[in-house]
C-alpha cells in the first residue's frame, strides 16, 4: 500500500498547498488506469496533471492498495528457470492477500496517510477522498475508525467524500463466485477478489449495514458526491449448459445499482449527500463517462469547496460534533428479575450509560458486557503492588483453617457461568457476596458452618436485603441461613430492555433504531420512521414480533432564562443555512441543547426543540415572545420588581395590584431579560417518542430540562426518565413484565410528570390557575361594588365633572380583562394537550384489549392505561371548571366595563347640555359688545386720527404729515401682524423663537445671579414644553413639577 503519483511531486511543505485530493481506486484495481481517460484522443488523466491545473491549490494523491512489489508480482514463463519461484511467491502472498477482509486493507490505507502526513503541518491539512468501487467501503471504515496505534482519527481533516460506483448495500454482482473472473477483468484488478472479500459484499450484509450506520453519524460537516451508473456492463458469467458442463455466455448487468450506490435510504438519511446519474457502465463512472460538462461542475464544486475552507471554521465544527458525540448518555438499562428472601420476586435493573458514539459503534448489548468485567470490590486493601482480597478463595483440599468463600445461590442457577456465557453477559472475576460464611476444611462437600472469628471477619459488608435476618450476636450468628448472593442479569432471568435517548432529534431515530436492528440480526425490525407516531403500527410482513409506535406530548417546565438564551440560539443558526460557521460561544459553551441546535436545525430530519405552551398550541406563529412574557406561570414565579431579593415569592399574591405589577407594559413585550427574571419559570410542552420494536427492545426519545446552578432540588421535579427509572424497580416498583407494561407505565408518568410529579408550590399549575382566577373574580366584585357605591353615596355638591373621571378611568378593570383573557387561552391549550393525550390513550386501549387476549401481553399495562385515562379525564374537568369561571368572570368585567361606559356617556352628555347652555350665554353677551364695538369703533378711530399732532391739523411745519405717519402705522402693523401669524402657525419660526429666548433667558439668568449673589435658574413656560415635543418623557415630567411649583414665581426660579 502505497500513494504511487503525487502531484506536484514535492509539495508536502509547500505553503500554498491548501487540501490534499486523493484518490483510492477498486481493491487491487490499479490507480493509474482507473482515472485515465480520452480527451481529444490523447490520453488524459484527470485526477492528476489535469485536475492540478484547474485546482494549483491542491495536492493529488494517488492511492495503491498494494506494495509497489506486490504489484510487481509476475508469474514467469515456463521455460523461464525462476518460473517456479515466481509461482510460488505469488500464491504465498495471493493467499496472504485472500485473507483480508475490510479492516486489514483500512489498516494498510491508515498506514499510508500515516506515512505521507507525518509532520505536524500535514496532519492538520485537509483531506478529499475520491473513491471507485470497493474503495468507498475502505475509505468510510477509516473516517469511522477511532485513533489508536499512534494514527490520528480522520474526522478533523474530512471534508469532502466522492463515492462513484460505490456499494455501500453490497451486490449480487461482486459478492456472487461466478462473477469473479469477469469482474476481475472489467476492473483491472491483480487478482480476483478473495471469497472472505466477497462474502463482505454480499447484499444487506450485516457488516456493511453497521459501517453505514456509523459513517452517518460522522458524515456531519462532509460534502459527499455520489454517482450512479445508468448503463449495464458488458459481463461474462459462467453457467451450466446443457450438456452438464458449464458455459461462459455474456450478459448485461448493473456491478452496482442505484439502490446500493446510493448512501441515503428511507430510513437513515444522509443530509450532505448530493447524487447524480452517469450513462455510462460501472468502469467508466471513474472517468464520469467522458461527460466533461458534468466533470467541470464537480472541478467547479471542489474549487468552491476549496476556496471556502477555513482552519479555524473546521476545528470548531469538529469540536462541536465530538462534544456532541461524545457528551450525549445513552440510558440503557436490562430488567430482569431477582429473588427476594419472601420467596417472590422483584424487578431490578442492571444499567449502562455510553455515549453516543460508543452505542452507535458497539449497540447496547456490547455496552452491557463490557461493564461486567469492570466490577470490583472497592477500597481493596494492595500488597507489593498486588490487590489482597477481603474474601480468601480457597481450593476446597486445602485442609488447613476455615477459609472464606462466597456462598452459592441455592438451587438457583441462572448464574452458572454456563448460562451467564449464554445470555451475552459474563460474570466478574470476584463478584460482591450478599452473606459471607467461614467453613471448615472439606473433600469436595463442604461442612457445616464454623463460627465467624475475628480475624476473618469479611473488611467489606454490603448492605443485607429487605427481609434478611440479622443476629446481633456469635451464638445467633452460627444459627444456619440460607445466604443471598448479588444476581446478576442472565438469559432466563432478562424480561426487557429500555434503551433512553435525551433529546428529540429526529435525525437520530434511524441510527439507533438501525443499531438495535442490526444487533439483533434482524434489519426489518426497523421500518421507515415517516410514518405518523400517534398510534400503534401493525407489524410488517416480515417481523413476527408485535411493534408499535408513540408520539405523546406532555407539560413541563423551564426557566425563562434557558428560554431566551434558546431563542437567541435559534435566532442566530437561522442566519445562516448550514452549521458552518459555528459561533465559538457555542462551542465553549456548557448547554448541550444549543449545540444541538446549531448542529440539526436545518436539516431534513431535525432536532425538535421544546416547545412553550403558546408554540404547542399556535405552531404557525413565527414569533410567540411577547405571549410567553404573558404565561401565568411566569407572572407567579417572577420575583417581585421591588424585592431586593432574587429568589421567587412563595405566598401567593392577595391583590390585582400584585399581578399587574410584574405585567410587561403593552407594547414592551420582548425577550430581553429582566433583572428579576432569572427565576421565573415557563410552561413547556415535551414530547415522547416511543417505540416497541420486539419482545425485548423499548426506545424512548424525550427532551431533559437543562440543570442549572440554582435549581437545587427543582432538578428532579418533572423528569421523566428519572419518575420512569424510579417506579419500574424495586420490592415496591409497579410490576412490568414486558415491554407492553413499561409502555404503558411511560404513558403514565408522561401525563402526571408536571401536574402530579412535583412538590415546589411553583410548579403547582392548577393551584395557580384557580389562584389567579380567584384574586380576580374577587378584583371584579370590588369593582361592582365601588360602581355601585358611586351612584348610592352621591352626593348634592357631588358634580358631573368630579363624577366623570371614575367612569373613564377603567385601566385597573380592562388589565383584569386581559389577564383572564389569557388564562383562558393558555387553559384552552392545556386543554387541546388533554385531548390529544387522551385521544392516544383510548386508541392504546384498544389496542392492548386485543394485546391481552390474543397475546397475553401488557397485562398489567392494561390496568395502567385505564388508571392513565381517569387521571387524563379527571384533569380534563379540573380544566373546564377553571374555564367556566374564568369565562364568567370574564363575562362580568365585560358587563362592568359596558355600564361603566354608559354612565360617563350620560355624565358626558350633561355635561354637553350644560356646556352648551353656557356657551349660548356667553354668545349672547359677545353680540353685545359686538354691538358696542360696532358703534363706538369709527367714533374712536376718528378721534385718535383728528387727535394726532399732524402739520395738516396743528398748522406747524416741524409736526410731521398725515401721509409720513400712515406710512409708519402701516408698516409696522403690519410687520408685527406677519410676525405674530408665523409665530402661532409656522412650526420652524416657533422653535427659532424658543431657541431666542433660551439664550436670552440664561444670560439674563446669570447676570442676575452674578448681581444679586443668589442662584437664578431659566425655566420653560407650558406653551414651551409642548412644543419641545424630541425631549425624553423624563425631561417633561421634571418640566411640568418645576412649572406647577413655581407658577407664582413667574419665569426665574429662585433657589
Amino acid at each position: 500500500m502505497a500513494f504511487v503519483a503525487a502531484w506536484p511531486s514535492c509539495s508536502n511543505l509547500d505553503v500554498n498547498i491548501k487540501v490534499d485530493i486523493i484518490g483510492v481506486p477498486a481493491i487491487g484495481a490499479d490507480p493509474n488506469n482507473t482515472w485515465s481517460t480520452s480527451r481529444s484522443g490523447n490520453p488524459y488523466e484527470w485526477l492528476g496533471p489535469g485536475l492540478r491545473d484547474e485546482i494549483p491549490s491542491a495536492r493529488i494523491l494517488l492511492y495503491d492498495h498494494l506494495e509497489p512489489w506486490e504489484r510487481a508480482l509476475e508469474v514467469k514463463p515456463r521455460d523461464d528457470p525462476s518460473h517456479k519461484d515466481s509461482a510460488e511467491q505469488n500464491a504465498d502472498v495471493q493467499g496472504t492477500i485472500a485473507r483480508y477482509g475490510f479492516t486489514e486493507w483500512t489498516d494498510r490505507l491508515l498506514v499510508a496517510l500515516h506515512r505521507s502526513r507525518d509532520s505536524g503541518a500535514l496532519k492538520k491539512r485537509p483531506i478529499i477522498f475520491v473513491c471507485h468501487s470497493t474503495g468507498g467501503v475502505i475509505v468510510k471504515q477509516a473516517l469511522t475508525r477511532a485513533p489508536c496505534d499512534g494514527h490520528e482519527s480522520l474526522a478533523a481533516v474530512r471534508i469532502g467524500i466522492t463515492f462513484l460506483a460505490t456499494p455501500h448495500h453490497g451486490s449480487s454482482v461482486l459478492s456472487r463466485p461466478n462473477f469473479a473472473q469477469t469482474v476481475q477483468k472489467n476492473l483491472k484488478l491483480k487478482w480476483e477478489m478473495s471469497e472472505h472479500l466477497r462474502e463482505g459484499f454480499a447484499v444487506q450484509n450485516y457488516e456493511l449495514e453497521r459501517l453505514n450506520c456509523r459513517f452517518g453519524a460522522a458524515a456531519l460537516g462532509i460534502k459527499i458526491w455520489t454517482y450512479v451508473e445508468h448503463s449495464n456492463t458488458m459481463l461474462q458469467v459462467l453457467i451450466p449448459s446443457d450438456a452438464g458442463g458449464k458455459t461462459l455466455r455474456l450478459d448485461q448487468f448493473l456491478v452496482v445499482n442505484r439502490r446500493s450506490a446510493t448512501l441515503s435510504t428511507s430510513d437513515m438519511l444522509i443530509e450532505e449527500e448530493e447524487v447524480f446519474h452517469l450513462s455510462t457502465d460501472h468502469m467508466g463512472v471513474a472517468q464520469f463517462g467522458n461527460e466533461e460538462a458534468v466533470r467541470d461542475r464537480y472541478c467547479r464544486d471542489l474549487k468552491d469547496i476549496i476556496c471556502n475552507i477555513s482552519a479555524q471554521d473546521r476545528a470548531a465544527h469538529h469540536a462541536l460534533t465530538t462534544s456532541i458525540m461524545t457528551g450525549i448518555r445513552v440510558n440503557v438499562h436490562q430488567f430482569y428479575q431477582i429473588d427476594i428472601p419472601t420467596g417472590s420476586t422483584a424487578m431490578t435493573i442492571w444499567s449502562e450509560y455510553p455515549t453516543l458514539k460508543k452505542f452507535l459503534d458497539v449497540g447496547p448489548s456490547e455496552c452491557l458486557k463490557k461493564r461486567l468485567p469492570t466490577l470490583r470490590l472497592p477500597d481493596q486493601p494492595v500488597m507489593n503492588g498486588v490487590p489482597k482480597l477481603s474474601i480468601q478463595l480457597r481450593h476446597a483440599s486445602e485442609p488447613v483453617a476455615p477459609t472464606t468463600s462466597v456462598a452459592p445461590p441455592g438451587e438457583d442457577t441462572s448464574n452458572s457461568p454456563t448460562q451467564l456465557k449464554a445470555s451475552g453477559l459474563v460474570d466478574p472475576p470476584f463478584p460482591s457476596p450478599k452473606t459471607i460464611s467461614t467453613r471448615g476444611p472439606s473433600l469436595g462437600v463442604e461442612s457445616a458452618e464454623k463460627t465467624i472469628t475475628s480475624h476473618l471477619k469479611p473488611m467489606v459488608a454490603l448492605p443485607t436485603l429487605p427481609g434478611t435476618t440479622t443476629y446481633p450476636d456469635a451464638d445467633q450468628a452460627r444459627r444456619p441461613q440460607r445466604p443471598l448472593t448479588f444476581q446478576f442479569p442472565s438469559k432466563e432471568r432478562n424480561r426487557f430492555r429500555w434503551v433512553h435517548v435525551p433529546y428529540t432529534n429526529a435525525g437520530w431515530v434511524p441510527q439507533i433504531l438501525t443499531t438495535i436492528s442490526q444487533e439483533e440480526g434482524n434489519s426489518n425490525l426497523h421500518s421507515s420512521p415517516g410514518h405518523h407516531i400517534d398510534k400503534m403500527l401493525s407489524p410488517s410482513s416480515a417481523v413476527d414480533q408485535i411493534q408499535f409506535v408513540l408520539y405523546l406530548p406532555y407539560l413541563h417546565w423551564d426557566s425563562f432564562k434557558h428560554l431566551q438564551d434558546r431563542a437567541r440560539v435559534i435566532q442566530k443558526r437561522r442566519r445562516q443555512p448550514h452549521a458552518q460557521p459555528v459561533d465559538p460561544t457555542i462551542v465553549t459553551g456548557k448547554s448541550m441543547e444549543s449545540k444541538l441546535i446549531w448542529q440539526y436545525l436545518s436539516y431534513n430530519r431535525p432536532i425538535h426543540c421544546r416547545r412553550t405552551l403558546d408554540q404547542y398550541g399556535y405552531p404557525t406563529l413565527r414569533n410567540t415572545a411577547a405571549r410567553d412574557g404573558d404565561q401565568v406561570l411566569y407572572k407567579r414565579t417572577r420575583p417581585a420588581v421591588d424585592s431586593a431579593q432574587s429568589t421567587p415569592r412563595e405566598s401567593a399574591m392577595h391583590s390585582i395590584s400584585d399581578i399587574l405589577r410584574t405585567i410587561v407594559p403593552t407594547g414592551h413585550h420582548s425577550m430581553q431579560m429582566q433583572e428579576n427574571d432569572g427565576a421565573a419559570k415557563v410552561l413547556m410542552v415535551d414530547q415522547l417518542w416511543l417505540w416497541v420494536l420486539d419482545d425485548q427492545t423499548v426506545v424512548t426519545f424525550a427532551s431533559p430540562k437543562e440543570n442549572e446552578d440554582n435549581d437545587g432540588e427543582l432538578s428532579e421535579q418533572g423528569d421523566l426518565r428519572r419518575a420512569m427509572y424510579k417506579d419500574a424497580i424495586g420490592i415496591h416498583g409497579r410490576r412490568c413484565d414486558d415491554c407492553f407494561d413499561f409502555a404503558a407505565l411511560t404513558v403514565f408518568h408522561a401525563v402526571r410528570a408536571l401536574l402530579d410529579g412535583t412538590t415546589d408550590t411553583n410548579l403547582q399549575v392548577f393551584r395557580i390557575f384557580e389562584e389567579y382566577i380567584s384574586i380576580l373574580t374577587e378584583q371584579q366584585t370590588t369593582s361592582f361594588k365601588e360602581f355601585r357605591d358611586n351612584h348610592r353615596n352621591r352626593g348634592p355638591r357631588d358634580s358631573d365633572v368630579h363624577r366623570l373621571p371614575k367612569y373613564s378611568n377603567n385601566r385597573a378593570d380592562l388589565d383584569a380583562l386581559l389577564e383572564l383573557r389569557d388564562i383562558e387561552d393558555e387553559l384552552s391549550i392545556i386543554e387541546k394537550l388533554l385531548k390529544e393525550q387522551h385521544r392516544s390513550i383510548r386508541e392504546m386501549l384498544h389496542q392492548y384489549n386485543d394485546l391481552t387476549v390474543l397475546h397475553r401481553r401488557g397485562m398489567h399495562g392494561l390496568q395502567y392505561l385505564h388508571a392513565t385515562n381517569l387521571i387524563v379525564e379527571e384533569y380534563k374537568e379540573q380544566v373546564d371548571a377553571m374555564l367556566g369561571s374564568a369565562r364568567a368572570a370574564q363575562k362580568a368585567f365585560k358587563e362592568l366595563l359596558d355600564m361603566k361606559q354608559k354612565q360617563a356617556n350620560i355624565i358626558e352628555a350633561h355635561l354637553t347640555r350644560k356646556q352648551t347652555e353656557v356657551a349660548a350665554d356667553q354668545s349672547r353677551s359677545v353680540m353685545i359688545f359686538t354691538i358696542f364695538t360696532i358703534i363706538f369703533l369709527p367714533l374712536s378711530f376718528l378721534a385718535t386720527v383728528f387727535g394726532i399732532n399732524a402739520r395738516e391739523w396743528s398748522g406747524v411745519a416741524g409736526n410731521p404729515s398725515l401721509s409720513e405717519i400712515f406710512k409708519y402705522m402701516g408698516s409696522i402693523s403690519l410687520a408685527v401682524i406677519v410676525v405674530a401669524l408665523l409665530v402661532a402657525f409656522n412650526r420652524a419660526t416657533r422653535r427659532l423663537v424658543q431657541k431666542i429666548w433660551k439664550v436670552m433667558a440664561k444670560g439674563v439668568a446669570s447676570v442676575l445671579s452674578k448681581v444679586t449673589g443668589r442662584r437664578y435658574v431659566a425655566i420653560s413656560s407650558g406653551r414651551d414644553e409642548e412644543s419641545l415635543g424630541e425631549r425624553t418623557s423624563v425631561s417633561r415630567i421634571e418640566l411640568a413639577s418645576s412649572k406647577k411649583k413655581n407658577a407664582s414665581r413667574g419665569r426665574y426660579k429662585l433657589y
